[in-house]
């Protein structure tokens, strides 16, 4: 097996030492050098040809989001963002995602983090899956395309809209829906910002959605999210009655479920149940929306790692609703839409730039 070449980039000198020696503790990973600032970064990165490259957020001559500019504009590096719990850094750290960065890691604890080995399993993890994620071509005969049979006709309005761009698997039912889930992992804020980007102000649905995070970072992905969508995003508090026009996204930590209280869809965080891989849970928040909206459910699944979502997602199909997965050309990584298609809980595969008009086309 080939190794994976690493650049390590931090303004700390003890940082840089700790995570090379860190990172090379595992077998498959070779640190092929380190840069003090973005500017050597940028110059590094350009003659090593890394796979994968660690970036600081915060440094000095050039910081690590003008660096990743250059990084994603010259290079076919993979980044994975290293930024400290600040607010500052939660912002550049989803300015990054948002630019092309894979994915990102939090300093245990501050600037200098002299703990830094707490997230050595998580950090080698992610530069696994991000050289993975560079290298894998799309294979003949994938499991999840076999599992999807093209079934639309020249006169579907759907057909007709995005020619040869999506699949449908069984009958899709077109109907009122007064709620649309939507869960992410890798990946997803940047898929986030180009969905939302695509609704309207006057969306006739209520939104919620699940994106896994590391606490501290979700108040800036609603910001970000708020800013580049004609609706209003936010945090969900406690409990919030769900309204048209209003996005609540899940905090970190807890799992956000929708009930019907008094005939009005709210929702209701919690952090039962406990024992879950992820909270929040995109599953906990699919079967909540299963048994609360039944078909007037939209449910979408976009870029990630693992499966979470793929049972949620069955149970929302198998009660009438709509349900939509990205697919693999246009995912960071195709875990979580592939895992939901093969528990045959997908009704549409699509692009990430044609979802937010198949959510729209699923509204009437």
């Amino acid at each position: 097996m080939n190794s994976i070449r690493v650049l390590v980039v931090d303004d700390s000198a003890f940082l840089r030492r700790s995570l090379s020696r860190m990172l090379e503790t595992e077998p498959r990973i070779k640190v092929i050098g380190t840069a003090a600032n973005g500017q050597e970064a940028v110059e590094m990165a350009k003659s090593l040809r890394p796979d994968v490259i660690t970036l600081d957020v915060l440094m000095p001559v050039m910081d690590g989001i003008t660096a990743l500019r250059h990084i994603v504009r010259d290079t076919n590096a993979r980044v994975v963002m290293i930024s400290s719990v600040t607010q500052e850094g939660a912002d550049q750290t989803i300015e990054a995602l948002s630019l092309g960065a894979f994915d990102f890691i939090a300093k245990p604890s501050g600037p200098t983090s002299l703990d830094i080995g707490k997230v050595r399993s998580e950090l080698i993890h992610k530069i696994i899956t991000a050289y993975e994620g560079k290298t894998r071509r799309p294979v003949p005969g994938d499991v999840a395309a076999q599992k999807l049979k093209r079934i639309v006709s020249e006169t579907s309005a759907v057909a007709s809209a995005f020619p040869d761009r999506i699949t449908i698997s069984g009958e899709w039912v077109r109907n009122k829906k007064e709620l649309i889930a939507i869960a992410a992992s890798t990946g997803g804020p940047a898929a986030l910002q180009v969905v939302l980007a695509g609704l309207p102000r006057d969306l006739p649905a209520g939104l919620v959605m699940v994106q896994h995070m590391s606490d501290g970072f979700t108040k800036a992905l609603a910001e970000r999210l708020d800013s580049v969508s004609p609706l209003e995003i936010k945090v969900c508090a406690t409990s919030e009655m769900i309204r048209p026009g209003i996005g609540l996204l899940a905090p970190t930590g807890s799992h956000l479920t929708v009930k019907r209280i008094h005939g009005k869809l709210h929702a209701i965080l919690s952090s039962y149940p406990e024992l879950t891989m992820h909270r929040p849970s995109a599953d906990i928040l699919f079967r909540s929306v299963a048994e609360a909206c039944g078909p007037s459910g939209c449910a979408v699944i976009l870029t990630g790692m693992g499966n979470d979502g793929a049972e949620g997602m069955k149970e929302i199909r198998a009660r009438g609703g709509t349900t939509i997965a990205q697919d693999e050309a246009t995912s960071v990584v195709f875990g979580m839409p592939k895992a939901a298609i093969e528990k045959e809980g997908i009704q549409i595969v699509a692009p990430l730039e044609n979802i937010s008009k198949l959510i729209l086309a699923s509204l009437s």
